[in-house]
């Protein structure tokens, strides 16, 4: 007879479980943000540089090929920092598709950089890890809501 009786616990630990795998869906986004502030972070410095190079007459570049590396650096790594940003705002809908695309496309982003500069692969080392590490805990957090549905 009391195995009929409904658990009066169940419906306080379906609402918790769910809580709990919405806590795993905010973290992801939240380590996408993360490393979306990071990366565009890492961009404020060469950014800051191409600003007073080109603004400031005093401070005039030794060569034209300096500038336009400048510009170049400036403009790759707030481009990368856009699509991490697009990659946040997809987590909304998809936590871990958005958070495997960003993983993949940061191993290949720093794979080409290792392939195409080596002399300069460390350069800028710490936020690379940082920004590694966040991609890594949101395809954790995206897998366990994934794998939890």
């Amino acid at each position: 007879m009391t195995s009929n009786l409904v658990d009066p616990f169940r419906t306080l630990r379906e609402t918790q479980a769910r809580a709990m795998q919405e806590q795993q869906l905010f973290s992801g986004r939240d380590w996408l943000r993360v490393t979306t502030f990071v990366q565009l972070l890492t961009a404020i410095y060469p950014l800051y540089l191409w600003a007073s190079f080109a603004l400031f007459s005093s401070r005039a570049a030794s060569e034209t090929r300096t500038m336009e590396i400048i510009q170049l650096v400036a403009a790759v790594t707030l481009g990368i920092g856009i699509i991490l940003g697009l990659l946040a705002w997809w987590a909304k809908y998809a936590p871990f598709r958005a958070a495997v695309v960003a993983i993949v496309f940061y191993i290949a982003l720093n794979v080409f950089l290792a392939i195409c500069r080596p002399e300069h692969f460390l350069d800028g080392a710490a936020s690379r890890i940082l920004i590694f590490l966040g991609l890594v805990m949101a395809v954790r957090t995206g897998f366990h809501r994934h794998r939890a549905k």
